[in-house]
Protein backbone atom coordinates (compact mmCIF):
# COMPACT_ATOMS: atom_id res chain seq x y z
CA UNK A 1 0.00 0.00 0.00
CA UNK A 2 1.41 3.27 -1.07
CA UNK A 3 1.86 5.67 1.59
CA UNK A 4 -0.31 8.48 2.06
CA UNK A 5 2.49 10.69 3.57
CA UNK A 6 4.74 10.48 0.70
CA UNK A 7 6.64 13.61 -0.59
CA UNK A 8 5.67 14.63 -4.25
CA UNK A 9 8.14 17.42 -5.30
CA UNK A 10 5.87 18.00 -8.51
CA UNK A 11 2.89 19.02 -5.94
CA UNK A 12 5.09 21.16 -4.28
CA UNK A 13 5.43 25.03 -5.34
CA UNK A 14 7.93 26.03 -7.90
CA UNK A 15 11.34 26.71 -6.12
CA UNK A 16 11.91 29.81 -8.12
CA UNK A 17 9.21 31.82 -7.40
CA UNK A 18 9.03 30.59 -3.87
CA UNK A 19 12.39 31.65 -3.29
CA UNK A 20 11.69 35.16 -4.86
CA UNK A 21 8.61 35.01 -2.28
CA UNK A 22 10.76 34.15 0.80
CA UNK A 23 13.57 36.82 -0.20
CA UNK A 24 10.98 39.37 -0.23
CA UNK A 25 9.17 38.18 2.85
CA UNK A 26 12.69 38.24 4.43
CA UNK A 27 13.82 41.96 3.43
CA UNK A 28 10.63 42.99 4.25
CA UNK A 29 10.84 41.64 7.92
CA UNK A 30 14.19 42.92 8.33
CA UNK A 31 12.79 46.27 7.26
CA UNK A 32 9.84 46.48 9.62
CA UNK A 33 11.04 44.38 12.63
CA UNK A 34 8.20 42.26 13.81
CA UNK A 35 8.02 40.49 17.16
CA UNK A 36 10.00 43.47 18.72
CA UNK A 37 12.94 42.74 16.15
CA UNK A 38 13.29 46.26 15.54
CA UNK A 39 15.37 46.35 18.70
CA UNK A 40 17.93 44.79 17.32
CA UNK A 41 21.43 45.85 15.42
CA UNK A 42 20.67 45.09 11.90
CA UNK A 43 23.08 42.30 11.10
CA UNK A 44 21.48 40.41 14.46
CA UNK A 45 18.02 41.11 12.55
CA UNK A 46 18.75 39.93 8.92
CA UNK A 47 20.45 36.43 10.49
CA UNK A 48 16.91 36.57 13.01
CA UNK A 49 14.73 36.96 9.78
CA UNK A 50 16.96 34.83 7.30
CA UNK A 51 17.26 31.71 9.89
CA UNK A 52 13.32 31.74 10.45
CA UNK A 53 11.68 32.82 7.33
CA UNK A 54 13.95 30.20 5.28
CA UNK A 55 13.00 27.49 7.69
CA UNK A 56 9.35 28.47 7.49
CA UNK A 57 9.49 28.28 3.91
CA UNK A 58 10.86 24.89 3.97
CA UNK A 59 8.04 24.01 6.42
CA UNK A 60 5.29 25.11 3.78
CA UNK A 61 7.33 23.61 0.80
CA UNK A 62 7.30 20.24 2.62
CA UNK A 63 3.71 20.22 3.79
CA UNK A 64 2.04 20.80 -0.23
CA UNK A 65 4.66 18.48 -1.07
CA UNK A 66 2.90 15.95 0.99
CA UNK A 67 -0.76 17.27 0.86
CA UNK A 68 -0.61 19.34 -3.04
CA UNK A 69 -1.61 16.02 -4.94
CA UNK A 70 -4.78 15.23 -2.79
CA UNK A 71 -5.98 18.97 -3.50
CA UNK A 72 -8.82 18.24 -5.66
CA UNK A 73 -10.57 21.56 -5.66
CA UNK A 74 -10.91 25.31 -4.66
CA UNK A 75 -12.21 24.27 -1.09
CA UNK A 76 -9.75 21.15 -0.85
CA UNK A 77 -7.38 24.16 -1.45
CA UNK A 78 -8.70 26.21 1.42
CA UNK A 79 -8.45 24.04 3.34
CA UNK A 80 -5.18 22.62 3.58
CA UNK A 81 -3.94 26.15 3.04
CA UNK A 82 -5.67 26.58 6.62
CA UNK A 83 -4.62 23.45 8.28
CA UNK A 84 -1.29 24.34 7.32
CA UNK A 85 -1.42 27.37 8.75
CA UNK A 86 -2.39 25.77 12.13
CA UNK A 87 -0.39 23.16 11.95
CA UNK A 88 2.63 25.16 11.02
CA UNK A 89 2.80 28.07 13.24
CA UNK A 90 2.18 25.30 15.89
CA UNK A 91 5.97 25.81 16.79
CA UNK A 92 6.69 29.27 15.83
CA UNK A 93 6.65 30.91 19.64
CA UNK A 94 9.23 28.19 20.12
CA UNK A 95 11.19 28.82 17.07
CA UNK A 96 11.24 32.86 18.23
CA UNK A 97 12.23 31.98 21.40
CA UNK A 98 14.98 29.80 20.11
CA UNK A 99 16.40 32.59 17.83
CA UNK A 100 16.35 35.22 20.03
CA UNK A 101 18.43 33.34 22.47
CA UNK A 102 21.07 31.98 19.58
CA UNK A 103 21.46 35.70 18.74
CA UNK A 104 22.19 35.72 22.65
CA UNK A 105 19.64 38.63 23.57
CA UNK A 106 16.70 35.92 25.15
CA UNK A 107 13.52 37.47 25.84
CA UNK A 108 10.29 36.96 27.67
CA UNK A 109 7.41 36.87 25.04
CA UNK A 110 4.08 35.75 25.19
CA UNK A 111 3.33 32.36 23.30
CA UNK A 112 -0.47 33.05 22.87
CA UNK A 113 -0.04 36.41 21.32
CA UNK A 114 2.71 35.22 18.94
CA UNK A 115 0.81 31.94 17.74
CA UNK A 116 -2.05 33.90 17.02
CA UNK A 117 -0.88 36.87 15.43
CA UNK A 118 1.30 34.23 13.56
CA UNK A 119 -1.97 32.29 12.86
CA UNK A 120 -3.77 35.40 11.72
CA UNK A 121 -1.02 36.52 9.07
CA UNK A 122 -0.10 32.74 7.89
CA UNK A 123 -3.84 32.17 7.44
CA UNK A 124 -5.05 34.75 5.36
CA UNK A 125 -1.92 34.52 3.00
CA UNK A 126 -2.46 30.91 2.37
CA UNK A 127 -5.67 31.74 1.62
CA UNK A 128 -5.62 34.05 -0.57
CA UNK A 129 -2.96 32.15 -2.85
CA UNK A 130 -5.34 29.16 -2.57
CA UNK A 131 -8.22 31.19 -4.29
CA UNK A 132 -6.20 32.80 -6.76
CA UNK A 133 -3.89 29.86 -7.40
CA UNK A 134 -5.46 27.50 -10.43
CA UNK A 135 -6.25 24.19 -9.01
CA UNK A 136 -5.59 20.88 -10.38
CA UNK A 137 -7.28 17.68 -10.47
CA UNK A 138 -6.05 16.08 -7.31
CA UNK A 139 -5.39 12.09 -6.73
CA UNK A 140 -8.43 9.89 -6.57
CA UNK A 141 -10.90 12.54 -7.89
CA UNK A 142 -12.13 11.27 -10.60
CA UNK A 143 -11.04 13.81 -13.25
CA UNK A 144 -9.81 12.98 -16.45
CA UNK A 145 -7.86 15.11 -19.12
CA UNK A 146 -10.61 17.14 -21.30
CA UNK A 147 -11.00 16.31 -25.06
CA UNK A 148 -9.84 18.82 -27.02
CA UNK A 149 -6.63 21.17 -26.86
CA UNK A 150 -6.50 20.15 -23.47
CA UNK A 151 -4.58 22.41 -20.65
CA UNK A 152 -1.09 21.38 -21.95
CA UNK A 153 -1.86 22.58 -25.37
CA UNK A 154 -3.12 25.25 -24.62
CA UNK A 155 -0.09 26.78 -22.09
CA UNK A 156 2.29 25.64 -24.51
CA UNK A 157 -0.10 27.98 -27.09
CA UNK A 158 -0.85 25.47 -29.08
CA UNK A 159 -3.76 24.55 -30.95
CA UNK A 160 -3.87 20.29 -30.24
CA UNK A 161 -0.85 18.19 -29.32
CA UNK A 162 -0.15 17.37 -32.87
CA UNK A 163 3.39 16.62 -34.11
CA UNK A 164 4.54 16.81 -31.10
CA UNK A 165 7.71 14.45 -30.30
CA UNK A 166 8.46 14.27 -27.05
CA UNK A 167 7.75 16.10 -23.31
CA UNK A 168 10.82 16.33 -20.82
CA UNK A 169 10.68 17.60 -17.02
CA UNK A 170 12.85 20.28 -16.33
CA UNK A 171 12.63 21.49 -12.33
CA UNK A 172 8.77 22.10 -12.83
CA UNK A 173 8.56 22.70 -16.18
CA UNK A 174 7.98 20.59 -19.13
CA UNK A 175 9.51 21.20 -22.53
CA UNK A 176 8.01 20.66 -25.59
CA UNK A 177 9.68 18.79 -28.47
CA UNK A 178 7.91 19.40 -31.35
CA UNK A 179 8.02 18.45 -35.59
CA UNK A 180 8.45 22.11 -36.72
CA UNK A 181 11.83 22.25 -34.22
CA UNK A 182 10.45 24.47 -31.79
CA UNK A 183 10.57 23.51 -27.94
CA UNK A 184 8.76 25.98 -26.12
CA UNK A 185 8.67 25.80 -22.00
CA UNK A 186 5.92 25.99 -20.14
CA UNK A 187 4.70 25.31 -16.47
CA UNK A 188 3.24 22.61 -15.53
CA UNK A 189 3.66 19.14 -13.98
CA UNK A 190 4.71 15.52 -15.42
CA UNK A 191 2.01 13.96 -13.97
CA UNK A 192 -0.78 15.70 -15.12
CA UNK A 193 0.61 16.04 -18.62
CA UNK A 194 0.60 11.92 -18.69
CA UNK A 195 -3.10 12.26 -17.92
CA UNK A 196 -3.22 14.19 -21.09
CA UNK A 197 -0.70 12.06 -23.11
CA UNK A 198 -2.46 9.04 -22.30
CA UNK A 199 -5.13 9.94 -25.41
CA UNK A 200 -2.09 10.12 -28.04
CA UNK A 201 0.28 7.28 -29.33
CA UNK A 202 3.46 7.11 -26.99
CA UNK A 203 5.29 6.13 -23.93
CA UNK A 204 7.02 7.21 -21.03
CA UNK A 205 10.72 6.34 -20.77
CA UNK A 206 12.22 7.47 -17.77
CA UNK A 207 10.45 9.11 -14.59
CA UNK A 208 10.91 12.87 -16.58
CA UNK A 209 10.28 12.16 -20.15
CA UNK A 210 7.77 10.75 -22.48
CA UNK A 211 8.16 9.94 -26.46
CA UNK A 212 5.75 9.58 -28.94
CA UNK A 213 5.51 6.94 -31.72
CA UNK A 214 6.95 7.96 -34.81
CA UNK A 215 9.13 9.79 -33.17
CA UNK A 216 12.22 7.55 -32.74
CA UNK A 217 15.01 7.73 -35.35
CA UNK A 218 17.53 5.21 -33.69
CA UNK A 219 18.18 2.91 -30.10
CA UNK A 220 21.72 2.57 -29.62
CA UNK A 221 23.50 1.45 -26.31
CA UNK A 222 25.45 3.95 -24.05
CA UNK A 223 27.18 1.51 -21.72
CA UNK A 224 24.20 -0.53 -19.81
CA UNK A 225 21.54 1.57 -20.86
CA UNK A 226 19.60 2.19 -24.02
CA UNK A 227 19.33 5.71 -25.45
CA UNK A 228 16.49 6.82 -27.73
CA UNK A 229 17.89 9.11 -30.88
CA UNK A 230 14.53 11.48 -31.74
CA UNK A 231 14.02 12.83 -35.29
CA UNK A 232 14.76 16.59 -33.83
CA UNK A 233 18.27 15.45 -32.91
CA UNK A 234 17.46 15.02 -28.89
CA UNK A 235 18.52 11.68 -27.31
CA UNK A 236 17.03 10.26 -23.81
CA UNK A 237 17.58 7.52 -21.91
CA UNK A 238 15.92 4.62 -20.86
CA UNK A 239 15.20 4.11 -17.33
CA UNK A 240 14.90 0.26 -16.88
CA UNK A 241 11.67 -0.06 -15.12
CA UNK A 242 10.01 1.57 -18.58
CA UNK A 243 12.61 -0.78 -20.75
CA UNK A 244 9.31 -3.05 -20.85
CA UNK A 245 7.35 -0.72 -22.23
CA UNK A 246 9.72 0.71 -24.74
CA UNK A 247 10.14 -2.60 -26.03
CA UNK A 248 6.49 -3.14 -26.99
CA UNK A 249 6.47 -0.21 -29.14
CA UNK A 250 8.94 -1.71 -30.99
CA UNK A 251 11.79 1.36 -30.34
CA UNK A 252 14.38 -1.49 -29.21
CA UNK A 253 16.08 -3.75 -31.52
CA UNK A 254 14.67 -7.38 -31.65
CA UNK A 255 16.80 -9.41 -29.24
CA UNK A 256 18.64 -12.29 -31.47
Amino acid sequence: MESTLRLDPAAAPPLRPQLAITLFAILAAVLAGPFRTHDLALPSRLVFWLVLIGWNSVKWWLWYGWTGARIGSRRGAVLVAVSGALLLNATLPLEIDLMYRAIGQPKAMPWAGLYLSALVIAAGIAVLVALLSPVRPGAGTGVVAPSGPGLLAAKAGLPDLRGLLAVTAEDHYLRLHLADGSRPLVLFRFGDALAELAALDGCQVHRGAWIADGAVAEARRQGRRWMLCLADGTTLPVSESHLAAVRVRGWLPTRR
